[in-house]
């Protein structure tokens, strides 16, 4: 006998509203609401883990580009001279690169002309340098008899010798010649301008260049 007015296919298609509360409070109740809770963080945490992993695997996000560049390194030290001791004779001590620390161990003025004599502990070496110089003006350094070196102002007011080699006990000499003379500054044609210098007097001048 029909109650309702529904067929057995209508009433099997609904589902009365109290039934089916009724039936989702039965599932919790079996499942406890413990079970709701461990979904719930599994989901959170799951969603933290893959926030970590995208963030590693793009190398770090905004706190990546604000980290600052890893330090360059440390800058080259002084080149080594080309040369040493007696391989340095006759050289230049600029092109040799025996001019880098060297010092100035002796020295004299006549005027504005100034003569010095300059050692390289690196390279073990000695030399004359000349300014307030006129073109033609000559200056030698010699070491011994048979170890001298000779140079001429060709242009400019300063000049280099080349160098030679000394050893741990020594004693060299520089002069230099005004060959014509500088009237302007009263130093008379000729005039010769001598220093001297030996191993006591390494370390008590300057390095100046």
């Amino acid at each position: 006998m029909i109650v309702d007015g529904n067929t057995p296919d209508q009433a099997a298609g609904q589902q009365d509203p109290e039934a089916a509360g009724a039936t989702r409070w039965s599932w919790l109740g079996r499942h406890g609401p413990q079970t709701l809770v461990g979904a719930l963080v599994v989901a959170v945490v799951g969603s933290g883990v893959g926030a970590l992993m995208t963030s590693l695997t793009s190398g770090g996000g905004e706190d990546a580009k604000a980290r600052p560049p890893a330090a360059s390194a440390a800058p080259a030290s002084a080149a080594v001279p080309a040369c040493f001791n007696a391989t340095c004779t006759g050289v230049d001590p600029k092109d040799a690169g025996c001019g880098d620390g060297a010092v100035t161990i002796a020295d004299d003025w006549v005027s504005t002309m100034h003569v010095e004599i300059r050692y390289s502990g690196r390279c073990r070496v000695v030399w004359g340098k000349l300014t307030g110089a006129q073109v033609g003006d000559t200056m030698e350094i010699a070491t011994s008899p048979s170890q001298r070196q000779r140079a001429t102002v060709i242009t400019g007011h300063t000049k280099y010798t080349p160098m030679l080699p000394v050893g741990r006990q020594f004693s060299t000499q520089v002069s230099a010649v005004s060959v014509k003379g500088d009237p302007e500054h009263d130093i008379p044609a000729d005039y010769t301008l001598r220093v001297g210098a030996d191993q006591d007097d390494v370390g008590t001048k300057s390095g100046r260049g």
